[in-house]
């Protein structure tokens, strides 16, 4: 076995069997030597760019493997491959799936490819060789492709300890936005242990029926997406989006669950940041000075330049 045979077999045990053509020739392979290889079935190509050394098993994380050094740089195994390659998931079938960043597109037959804006945020980790998307955000993301999978999903790795019921939250703010799919799924596992901070609008619905009432704010928008500063899409309560002011109101157990506030410290600082007036306010603030209320929110709009009634 020569020198470099010797290199591509240390590396392929490192890899499920496998070694791109790159590494091949960073290693001192060659074009004619790698084709002579394959002709004796020493190596055999199994993607474009992609080699397995002649003997090595087929296996699913091999597979996994294979597609996610394919796709290059960026490329992390997720969804519902990621969520069995984090134990989340049975051994069962569950399809070679994996995300590469948003501006490319590459497809294979047999390879679930998704695009991704925010593939900075999957918190990316190596499990068993392999790169995958975080565990909470793999969960997050099976809700989007398999929804009914994710409480099991959920119980699976809460029995494994391999995640808080916070972490889970954390990725649920941190990803929510409108319309992005696996977050309804996520939710609906979460809303038990959070109960109104994820599910009871009825602290938002005192809020609007204060302002109607009182006639002197013009009425806001509900549910309005906001970007951030750091680029994270978020949803608030209400806007006057024409003049950049924003309204939040917190349910009653808000305030009392520690990593949520640090969340919303974290994202009421990018909102301002990014050049929005935020005022926020809490359903026991509501009901006590519901007056105090609707002067802050005049106060907010009026610095905002927003034409208001008279008094």
């Amino acid at each position: 076995m020569s020198t470099v045979d010797g290199a591509l077999a240390a590396l392929a045990r490192t890899q499920h069997g496998l070694v791109t053509r790159d590494q091949a020739f960073e290693l001192g392979a060659t074009s004619g030597m790698l084709s002579r290889r394959a002709r004796s079935g020493r190596i055999e190509r199994v993607l474009p760019g992609v080699l397995r050394i002649g003997g090595a098993p087929v296996t699913f994380a091999q597979r996994l493997l294979g597609a996610v050094l394919w796709a290059g740089e960026g490329a992390l195994a997720s969804h519902r491959a990621a969520a069995r390659v984090h134990g989340a998931l049975s051994r069962g079938s569950v399809p070679i799936e994996i995300t590469v960043p948003y501006e490319r597109n590459p497809r294979h037959r047999g390879i679930r490819v998704h695009r991704s804006l925010d593939l900075c945020r999957a918190d990316p980790v190596v499990v068993d060789g392999i790169p995958v998307t975080g565990l909470a955000r793999s969960i997050l993301d099976l809700g989007a492709v398999a929804p009914a999978q994710v409480t099991r999903a959920v119980n699976a790795a809460r029995r494994a300890e391999a995640i808080e019921w916070d972490d889970l939250l954390r990725v649920l703010v941190t990803h929510e936005r409108q319309g992005r799919r696996g977050v309804a799924a996520l939710r609906s596992v979460l809303a038990p242990h959070y109960r109104d901070l994820l599910t009871d609008s009825s602290t938002e619905d005192r809020a609007y029926a204060i302002l109607e009432r009182s006639a002197v704010v013009p009425l806001p928008v509900s549910q309005h997406p906001v970007v951030c500063a750091d680029g994270v899409e978020v949803t608030v309560d209400f806007a006057w989006p024409e003049h950049r002011a924003l309204l939040e109101v917190y349910g009653v157990d808000h305030l009392t669950n520690e990593p949520l506030q640090h969340l919303d410290l974290h994202r009421r600082n990018q909102i301002e940041l990014a050049g929005y007036r935020l005022l926020v306010y809490t359903g026991r603030l509501l009901d006590r000075q519901p007056d105090q209320f609707v002067r802050d929110v005049r106060g907010m709009l009026a610095q905002a330049g927003c034409p208001l009634p008279l008094l």
